[in-house]
């Protein structure tokens, strides 16, 4: 009568790796356009195109919208190409010529007189970058190596080597 049965562990919580961070796909400009023309040209509902290319409705909703205001232009990736196209070649030049003027001058002092004085959008992330670009960021020390060999005033090798004791005296009544 020596029966084992084999009891399962009831898990409460979900299983590793259920219901983590989410991910998120990025359409080609080119699955863009098709999912475009399948809806506008070839007459299939959005919720058809949806479901054939794994996409939102409101996803496809702007796609739509771009595509009839700018055309296949807008389809493009907003994160695609180079960011330093966002700045113009304009406000580098002047970044660079701001530096040169004064050397003095660290980034977020530059970031803040061309936004004070020129209007200038300009974050100092974006003047670092640019600064370095131009090669007039001075190289950076490392950070001196702290070497301490002997204990500090209140520390001791070893135990029962130093007793302090605090010694508190106060008035009582004026005297």
């Amino acid at each position: 009568m020596n029966e084992q049965t084999v009891v399962e562990k009831k898990r409460n919580s979900p299983p590793r790796g259920a219901g983590g961070a989410k991910t998120t796909r990025r359409y080609s400009p080119a699955d863009k356009l098709r999912a475009v023309r399948l809806h506008l040209e070839e007459g299939f509902s959005k919720r058809q195109v949806c479901q054939e290319m794994g996409l939102s409705v409101s996803c496809l909703c702007l796609w739509v919208t771009s595509y009839r205001q700018q055309g296949e232009l807008g389809l493009q990736s907003a994160y695609g190409g180079k960011r330093d196209a966002k700045l113009p070649a304009a406000i580098t030049d002047k970044i660079v010529e701001l530096k040169q003027q004064n050397p003095t001058f660290g980034i977020k002092r530059i970031s803040q007189v061309l936004r004070r004085c020129f209007f200038l959008p300009a974050s100092p992330e974006t003047v670092r970058q640019r600064l370095h670009e131009a090669e007039l960021m001075p190289p950076t020390k490392p950070p001196k190596q702290r070497n301490i060999t002997r204990p500090r005033f209140f520390e001791r090798a070893t135990p029962n080597q130093m007793w302090q004791t605090d010694i508190f005296t106060f008035r009582l009544g004026g005297r």
